[in-house]
């Protein structure tokens, strides 16, 4: 059986993604720039493992891509692993405006959050640490995958 504080907090990141979508109505970056401006913080990569990672398709990742770029968040580069393909590399003002909208994240985060502030934020913190790891673990066991 599920744990039923699983089922709440899995509705409470539904409600936020809503809110969320509102900041970003005020902001000048959508959720799905985010999202690629934060793996491309992690280093440049190809538009293709971005999409996969970003789990959109690849028309929809284009459309992202180009006006990333059109707007300067992101520029190419060559692959140094691959002359044919291009990686794609956060800009400066990418990196600036991506810190802007996370920053009015955690501050829409604080509002909701309140006096309970302090308690969320670390049961939340050893989340995000797992999430990470877990990720990083599945990237690893892609790339195995691909050698062996």
């Amino acid at each position: 059986m599920v744990d039923r504080r699983a089922i709440l907090l899995a509705r409470a990141i539904v409600v936020l993604f809503r809110d969320f979508e509102l900041v970003a109505r005020e902001a000048d970056i959508t959720v799905p720039q985010y999202r690629f401006l934060l793996f491309l913080k992690r280093g440049p990569k190809r538009a293709g493992d971005l999409a996969l990672q970003a789990a959109v398709g690849k028309p929809t990742a284009s459309a992202l891509i180009a006006e990333m770029e059109k707007r300067g968040l992101i520029t190419r580069e060559p692959d140094p692993m691959d002359a044919r393909s291009i990686r794609l590399r956060l800009t400066e003002e990418g990196l600036a405006r991506h810190g802007a909208f996370e920053a009015a994240l955690a501050r829409k985060l604080e509002d909701l959050m309140g006096e309970k502030a302090d308690d969320i934020l670390g049961a939340a913190t050893e989340l995000a640490y797992l999430i990470d790891a877990r990720r990083d673990l599945a990237s690893l066991e892609q790339v195995g995958d691909l050698i062996a």
